[in-house]
């Protein structure tokens, strides 16, 4: 598959997040049923997060977020605290502006070189290509998790 096919998958998935973030109140995005360990909110902003990691990270480029969100919902992290409404809506908006950047960084050919990474599921990660693609996976399977979540709101 392309890379150019992959992004748009990639934003068809992120407007259906924005979708699902609509449809539910703050309480039901903050909520984390019982048999899991994290929200709703806490995956999209997980799914930036990675994104931001798996792209710029390993690109050696400044990440387009804040680097403090990048590790406050990185791998290996769960919700810590409640988010209110305003931090939900800068979540709605980082799902598109983050998208567009990266857009416009593989457009103007940023991505010249990415470090190599090996994920655990022993997919190599060795171009841009290849981190889009591993991205579009990761983002499928915490829309996965976010609809499970969803199914017990």
């Amino acid at each position: 598959m392309s890379l150019k096919a992959n992004l748009k998958i990639t934003l068809q998935n992120r407007k259906a997040l924005k979708r699902i973030l609509d449809s539910v109140t703050v309480e039901q995005i903050n909520t984390i049923p019982a048999g899991f360990n994290n929200n709703i909110i806490w995956n999209c902003a997980h799914i930036i997060s990675v994104q931001q990691m798996l792209t710029y990270g390993l690109g050696n480029l400044p990440f387009t977020v804040d680097k403090a969100m990048v590790m406050e919902f990185g791998p290996g992290t769960k919700p810590v605290k409640l988010y209110d409404e305003t931090f939900i809506i800068s979540i709605k908006t980082l799902l598109f502006q983050t998208y567009e950047q990266l857009e416009s960084d593989i457009a103007e050919m940023k991505f010249k070189t990415l470090n190599p990474f090996v994920t655990l599921l022993n997919f190599e990660i060795a171009d841009i290509a290849s981190a889009i693609a591993f991205n579009q996976y990761h983002e499928a399977l915490h829309m996965g998790h976010i609809l499970n979540i969803r199914r017990f709101l």
